[in-house]
């Protein structure tokens, strides 16, 4: 048990730390200078709305792209599961940085089918 034990906590531990630091960041928002807008955690911030939507059991981007004044859009599709099944629902979502705050907000979401 020690040595299949101790690699499924290495494991644990590889994928956990990761998330952990990503969600500090984001409570605690991020140090960014007034000319720049943090685009990989825009990317991260709107993957996590997206994926906590309910019913969304899967997702793929096709598009993300910086909008204007630190905000961006991200766009795709998302399995959405239903009583009837999981339907593919193509998205568009837009995220700003508040640098005041040093939160993203979600600006807008529309799920299509």
């Amino acid at each position: 048990m020690g040595k299949n034990w101790g690699a499924k906590i290495a494991k644990t531990a590889v994928f956990v730390t990761p998330l952990a630091g990503l969600m500090l960041v984001m409570g605690f928002g991020e140090q960014v200078d007034d000319d720049s807008c943090p685009g990989s955690l825009a990317f991260e911030k709107s993957q996590q709305i997206v994926e906590q939507r309910p019913g969304v059991v899967d997702m793929a981007w096709r598009d993300f792209r910086w909008v204007d004044d630190c905000r961006f859009a991200l766009g795709g599709y998302a399995d959405v599961a239903t009583d009837r099944g999981v339907n593919r629902t193509d998205f568009e979502l837009v995220v700003a940085f508040d640098p005041q705050t040093h939160r993203w907000q979600q600006i807008s979401l529309s799920m299509t089918q």
